[in-house]
């Protein structure tokens, strides 16, 4: 058999061609899938601890027995966040999850918020994606502020 009737021969062979396209649209099919999934779980945590701050300013603006001064909103906060994010959002000890309530406030990540006149809670935390999103989401910084009038 010649090298160009071989060719030819193999050439005209159409059996493994599904397992070949398969083959070649997984992985960036899977990669755009798992990344999605990640990036819908960083939009979940920040817009639920968006929430948590909320709840956390008004129980402290309000004086509520669970929010009397700054360790019990932070407690609150940390307790609230455990039943809304993943557990290793509130529990990391490489990206630990901060609160901030009133005069330790960052005023330069907060700029609309006024304080003194309001009860302030920040929360700050990083959301570390599990590898498949690219570097400016693969450790993605979670920021978020609330106020409630006092």
């Amino acid at each position: 058999m010649t090298v160009a009737r071989a060719a030819r021969r193999l050439l005209g062979e159409r059996r493994a061609t599904m397992a070949v396209e398969f083959a070649l649209v997984a992985l960036p099919l899977f990669l755009v899938s798992f990344g999605a999934i990640d990036l819908g779980l960083i939009l979940w945590t920040r817009t639920a601890l968006e929430s948590v701050a909320a709840d956390a300013a008004r129980c402290g603006a309000i004086q509520a027995a669970a929010c009397t001064g700054s360790n019990t909103i932070s407690s609150f906060v940390r307790t609230e966040a455990a039943n809304w994010v993943l557990g290793a959002v509130v529990t990391s000890t490489t990206n630990p999850l901060t609160v901030n309530v009133n005069g330790s406030v960052n005023t330069a990540s907060c700029p609309a918020i006024t304080v003194g006149t309001y009860e302030t809670v920040e929360i700050v935390t990083s959301y570390l994606a599990s590898g498949w999103l690219p570097p400016p989401f693969g450790n993605y910084k979670v920021d978020v502020c609330a106020s409630f009038a006092s």
